[in-house]
């Protein structure tokens, strides 16, 4: 289902930054005060600015706010490979984000990992009015499990995303050469117009006369491997009323019987046809009317 969420009032994104215990949580805000509030979170590897086009489509129904993930963008918080084990410590950010806004009626959106940190982080608190989840990582429950044992230390070095993320290039001599180097490959050609351009924007830092990713592939890889999370859980206790977007498409993470899972909690599926996992990235209107949608 699409809903057009052209915006009729312009609403053009500010970067932001909120100290927290540790360090910044640095982000793009929508400033619309009047609306409710709305948190965006963004998928393994990316970071706030590459969800621009779809921010600016739900700035006309809330005061749009999405901050750059623990390790990536221009957040600077400690972010050692080493400790990562599970993606509380992303929904630990988004609450100590939440509560250094004082602020009631949040609606919590996030994408991928972005998603089901928003979902781990609302669990308990009492100023989230809905819970937005674009293709969240719904794995079964005994994998989580079996993520928190020994054993998962050798099985995660054969998850082919583990494996991708250490072999992605890191360092560029410069902007352009890193956006030629992108446009070239089959996974960015889905993408919306201008998409690919404002996901540089912070996926790239400045580093010497040469750029690297925000994001470091050991980072990267290691929450692509983090995977021992109550997600499930979080979902059976949340606040507020969950909507599920999934994408009609074999790489969508809502695998298994992910989906009566979501619904025997209450949750409502959506279905967006024609987008892969990265639809908001390749339907920013399409993901954004959802939202909205959902949301109200």
């Amino acid at each position: 289902m699409r809903q057009s969420t052209e915006s009729q009032n312009v609403f053009k994104p500010e970067r932001f930054s909120v100290p927290i215990i540790g360090g910044e949580i640095a982000g793009w805000r929508c400033v619309n005060p009047d609306a409710p509030p709305l948190l965006f979170c963004h998928a393994t590897g990316f970071c706030a600015s590459a969800y621009e086009q779809m921010l600016v489509r739900l700035s006309d129904h809330f005061d749009v706010y999405a901050i750059d993930m623990r390790g990536h963008g221009r957040t600077r918080l400690p972010a050692n490979p080493e400790q990562m084990r599970s993606w509380s410590v992303y929904a630990a950010d988004v609450s100590s984000f939440l509560d250094s806004q004082r602020r009631n009626g949040w609606v919590l959106a996030g994408h991928s990992m972005g998603a089901v940190a928003s979902v781990m982080a609302a669990r308990g608190r009492d100023d989230i009015a809905a819970l937005a989840l674009v293709e969240p990582v719904s794995l079964p429950p005994l994998l989580n499990l079996f993520a928190r044992t020994p054993a998962w230390a050798y099985f995660k070095r054969h998850i082919p995303p583990f494996q991708l993320a250490l072999r992605r290039r890191a360092v560029w001599p410069d902007r352009d050469a890193s956006l030629a180097s992108y446009a070239r490959k089959a996974l960015f050609q889905s993408w919306a117009p201008g998409v690919l351009a404002d996901y540089l924007k912070d996926g790239l830092i400045e580093d010497g006369e040469s750029v690297r990713l925000s994001c470091a592939p050991s980072w990267e890889a290691a929450t692509f491997a983090a995977h021992a999370n109550d997600m499930w859980g979080a979902v059976a206790a949340a606040p507020a009323p969950i909507a599920v977007l999934a994408a009609n498409h074999r790489s969508s993470t809502l695998i298994g019987r992910a989906k009566a899972r979501f619904t025997r909690h209450g949750a409502q599926i959506h279905i967006l046809q024609g987008a892969t996992h990265l639809a908001p990235l390749e339907q920013p209107d399409a993901v954004a009317g959802l939202i909205v949608q959902t949301a109200s």
